[in-house]
């Protein structure tokens, strides 16, 4: 249940930073499709999009919930709770984003859908990377060894004696 909220929360948080920059220097960044720079634009700030995700399924997986799947589950939460709340952004577009042109609000829906998609993929992908700590068994501990094997613990103290 704890793991849930953390992850709506940190999902509601990353829909609002990425409109809030949007809303603040989109206008800068977002160019209509058929300019000329449409391709590099979108592709930069796609990049950008990968490796901020990157980093946030890694902070996921190995800081807050080291469990297996901690990652995929952040990727479904945030992409379900976005497009959630994108809807009404994009319905509302006009109100949310009033700086943009037509072509910006259409170049916004592009980046936004494969955004989506990079969410899903790479939260995924870092879970499927990141390997679990090996376990400790009972025959690779030392103390445990001496304990079954009260003879053995005679003879590495006599080693050690020889040794010194």
């Amino acid at each position: 249940m704890r793991q849930g909220l953390l992850l709506t929360g940190l999902g509601i948080a990353v829909w609002g930073v990425a409109t809030l920059f949007f809303r603040l220097i989109g206008s800068w960044v977002l160019v209509a499709p058929g300019e000329a720079h449409f391709g590099s634009s979108l592709f930069l700030l796609e990049l950008l999009t990968l490796l901020i995700l990157i980093g946030l399924a890694v902070a996921v997986r190995l800081k807050w919930f080291p469990e297996r799947g901690s990652a995929t589950r952040f990727g479904y939460t945030a992409a379900a709770i976005g497009l959630l709340l994108d809807t009404f952004s994009v319905w509302r577009r006009d109100t949310v984003f009033p700086a943009f042109s037509e072509g910006q609000h259409h170049a916004f829906a592009i980046w936004m859908t494969l955004g989506y998609a990079l969410m899903l993929i790479v939260p995924a992908a870092v879970d499927r990377l990141i390997r679990e700590k090996p376990a400790i068994t009972a025959a690779d501990s030392p103390e445990t060894d001496a304990q079954t094997h009260p003879a053995e613990e005679g003879i590495r103290d006599a080693d050690a004696d020889r040794t010194t």
